[in-house]
């Protein structure tokens, strides 16, 4: 049982009692109500203590209490946010409640709210806390992911504020601050596959590493040596962070700086190059070409592609490789997942030849 908490009311008072609390997001349905007649009262399910100017409302109900009693369980607790939410937020609004949201470690994250939403933000983010019982944090991202380190605007909505938690992916352990630096979850499916194909002695020049989950996979794989180099120094820490909270059967070296900077004292090492910069990894094209060894060596390519995704992608990439000497041969291209309306990310498997 997740709480036992419960506000002791008046009978008479009862229903508006339960009123305030479901609109303050704070009666629990996974309990049900007791109704006392000897004693005139009632027992209402609470998930937390109320706040003082909720606590002020009920007061001018009537005589109310906070206590602590166990209570039956509920037979059919609402399962989803609509089910919460519904009796809580005016209809028409029922229909635009997020249906999908990321869960990095024990933080919640909603990837966008409608305008007519925004008002109710809190109370949503009160209904998804109770409905994921290993979530703790709840948090909504307010703008794009921007700027030079991939980071976006996050603003608290429920439980308890932080930013920092372990992600556990496939047996590994990563570190992550989701406001001091990028991840996505979504990309766990790649990052298993990728590091599936890697073989022990191979070496890996990952490119824009992040929080190092592509290194530290692959090396948690392989006997392999990862060069992992990021711009964002909080990201190299959290990097290093993550060797010590794994197991590796290989290396991973983390180095800070721009990667077209630092990738010159690894040219010709490769055997294969990560890319995960779908905004502007075209753009070093050129450079990891440079990195791969002599006989050649296998690059993942991430991009944006509009409608007909694997069609833009190709396209886009054919038109940045012939400008370069290099050449290149598309092993196999996949969509990776979709990123906005009408877009998604692609990853091409591509290897290059160097000139």
């Amino acid at each position: 049982m997740a709480s036992d908490l419960c506000m002791r009311s008046e009978k008479r008072i009862g229903e508006p009692v339960r009123r305030i609390l479901a609109k303050n997001c704070l009666f629990d349905p996974s309990r049900k109500i007791k109704i006392n007649d000897a004693e005139g009262t009632v027992l209402i399910p609470i998930l937390m203590e109320p706040k003082p100017e909720v606590a002020e409302a009920l007061g001018k109900l009537g005589q109310v209490d906070l206590i602590t009693a166990t209570l039956p369980i509920s037979k059919s607790p609402p399962k989803d946010l609509r089910g919460v939410l519904e009796g809580k937020l005016p209809v028409n609004l029922l229909d635009s409640l997020p249906k999908s949201y990321d869960v990095v470690g024990d933080i919640l994250i909603i990837e966008s709210m409608p305008p007519e939403l925004m008002p109710h933000r809190k109370e949503i983010g009160i209904a998804l806390l109770g409905l994921n019982s290993s979530v703790k944090t709840v948090l909504l991202k307010v703008g794009k992911v921007e700027g030079e380190f991939r980071v976006p605007r996050l603003e608290f909505l429920a439980g308890v504020e932080k930013y920092e938690t372990i992600h556990l992916e496939y047996g590994v352990k990563l570190k992550v601050d989701v406001s001091k630096a990028y991840f996505s979850p979504r990309l766990g499916g790649e990052r298993y596959r990728v590091s599936s194909s890697v073989s022990d002695g191979e070496t890996v020049v990952d490119m824009f590493a992040g929080v190092g989950p592509f290194s530290i996979m692959i090396a948690r794989k392989a006997r392999a040596r990862v060069y992992a180099i990021d711009l964002n120094s909080y990201a190299v820490k959290l990097i290093e962070a993550n060797i010590c909270l794994n197991r590796l059967k290989g290396d991973v070296l983390p180095f800070c700086g721009d990667a077209r900077s630092l990738a010159k004292q690894f040219a010709g090492m490769a055997d294969r190059v990560i890319m995960n910069l779908p905004g502007h990894s075209l753009e070093f094209l050129d450079v990891a070409s440079k990195l791969v060894k002599k006989e050649g060596g296998l690059l993942h390519v991430y991009v944006f592609a509009e409608e007909d995704p694997l069609e833009n992608a190709e396209s886009d990439f054919r038109d940045a490789a012939k400008k370069l000497k290099a050449g290149f041969e598309i092993r196999a291209m996949r969509v990776v997942k979709p990123t906005a309306p009408r877009e998604w990310q692609v990853v091409l498997d591509v290897w290059a030849y160097p000139k």
